[in-house]
């Protein structure tokens, strides 16, 4: 398969639910009412611009994708992790890790939902048809957004597990969750643990949190990266290397919104 190449144009910036994002819409896309949303959520010290913009975590690069597979893309941000490393830096309270929002109990679930509500309303979105995807902290927020809601017709988290505590995850009975994960993270390791980033917290083993989707009746399958490390760039380089596809593409096709 080979890779897309188009360049996509800069998001938007949208103020949704108090805080800003970044939003996304190809030119071409279906009739209002039945688009497809794909909601990105940065990893910790992230932010949706960073994210967004492609010069820190390009690989990631779903707008391109985005053009190819006629959906909206709609980049959160997350609130500060700590007073002393500035306003940029951002984080979500996905459970043990990071910062300020878990110490602060902020209500991102609560957050996602009224923002993802308030941009699908904007752009014609099927609520049948809003999807997950997130980066570290971001994918441990997604997870829980999953775990916690009826939100999201399926997810990708990347390197980041289930840190909410959960044992169970009924409202994810029979939907799918696609988790990518490095098989060289050292941030956050596959078998759980404390890893070399900043976070100074002992991880949920992926094996742990596969047995908490499976228990709940949700299909998830985990993909073990051969070669990646913890960034979207290293994981996107090796199946470039293996599949012939970017992480883009492969987090599109999972949700059913690019051909095969």
């Amino acid at each position: 398969m080979a890779s897309l190449c188009a360049s996509a144009a800069e998001p938007l910036v949208e103020s949704s639910a108090g805080r800003t994002a970044l939003v996304y819409a190809p030119t071409k896309l279906p009739a209002f009412g039945s688009r497809a949303l794909v909601v990105v959520l940065h990893g910790g010290l992230g932010n949706a611009q960073r994210l967004a913009s492609g010069r820190i975590e390009s690989a990631l690069n779903l707008n391109t994708v985005a053009d190819a597979g006629g959906f909206v893309v709609a980049y959160l941000n997350g609130t500060p992790v700590a007073r002393f490393m500035g306003a940029d830096k951002l984080g979500w309270n996905a459970g043990a890790c990071c910062g300020q929002p878990v110490e602060k109990n902020t209500d991102d679930v609560g957050y996602i939902r009224r923002a993802v509500e308030d941009i699908a309303q904007r752009y014609g979105v099927d609520r049948s048809r809003i999807f997950g995807v997130g980066h570290s902290n971001g994918a441990m927020m997604t997870q829980r957004v999953m775990c916690e809601t009826t939100l999201y017709a399926a997810a990708v988290p990347i390197s980041g597990p289930l840190e909410s505590g959960a044992t169970r995850c009924p409202q994810a009975r029979g939907k799918r969750i696609l988790a990518i994960h490095g098989a060289d993270d050292q941030n956050v390791p596959i078998t759980g643990g404390r890893g070399k980033g900043m976070a100074r917290v002992d991880f949920t083993s992926e094996a742990a949190t596969a047995r908490v989707w499976q228990d709940s009746g949700a299909v998830y399958d985990l993909h073990i990266v051969p070669g990646a490390e913890h960034s979207v760039d290293s994981i996107s380089a090796q199946l470039q290397k293996q599949e012939s596809q970017t992480l883009a593409e492969k987090i599109a096709r999972f949700l059913g919104l690019l051909g095969r």
